[in-house]
């Protein structure tokens, strides 16, 4: 895949991450420059695969756990507890890997996701860049920052990404029935 199909990738990633935490109450803005730090204190990882004929690999999600329960639908309803945190983290997750599908669908990319999973741990660390499909991502919301993973491999290294499909794009929260 050539290098501006990846930007456009990466472009769609950033755009839908900021739109999922908005709608979930938590205003994120990307940090074009930002070195790798370990959270500090309680963090969430969250991570969910995916798969396609032209595309596969991951998509990470860490953050402290106090961004996780500032964007739960239930925060103000009752406590959150451990597991809630890391269902929450997971879903956002599999919204977030479901809006990058839903955009990269009229592309010509066509991918299957995984099941998502998450983890509490402490002083989590987003790993460094590694290849070409490889990117991480720092959000900025407010006194938390959020990295996003996103480690992929295209087996079609011509691959370019153009527009297949003119049709509007779907909008987040619709169901399709096949």
């Amino acid at each position: 895949m050539n290098s501006e199909s990846w930007l456009r990738i990466y472009g769609e990633l950033a755009a839908s991450c900021v739109h999922l935490f908005r709608d979930n109450g938590v205003e994120i803005r990307l940090l074009e420059e930002a070195p790798s730090e370990a959270t500090p204190g309680n963090a969430v990882v969250a991570f969910i695969g995916f798969t396609g004929d032209h595309l596969r690999g991951s998509l990470t999600l860490v953050a402290p756990v106090t961004l996780i329960k500032r964007s739960h639908p239930l925060r103000e309803q009752r406590a959150l507890d451990e597991d809630m945190v890391c269902d929450w983290a997971s879903e956002l997750a599999n919204q977030l890997l479901g809006r990058v599908k839903n955009r990269l669908r009229p592309l010509g990319l066509v991918i299957v996701l995984s099941t998502p999973s998450a983890a509490i741990g402490e002083h989590l660390r987003a790993r460094e860049e590694q290849g070409e499909g490889f990117r991480r991502l720092l959000f900025d919301a407010g006194a938390d920052r959020l990295a996003v993973l996103f480690d992929a491999v295209a087996p079609d290294t011509a691959l370019q990404l153009e527009e297949v499909s003119p049709s509007e794009p779907q909008r987040e929260g619709e169901v399709l029935l096949f």
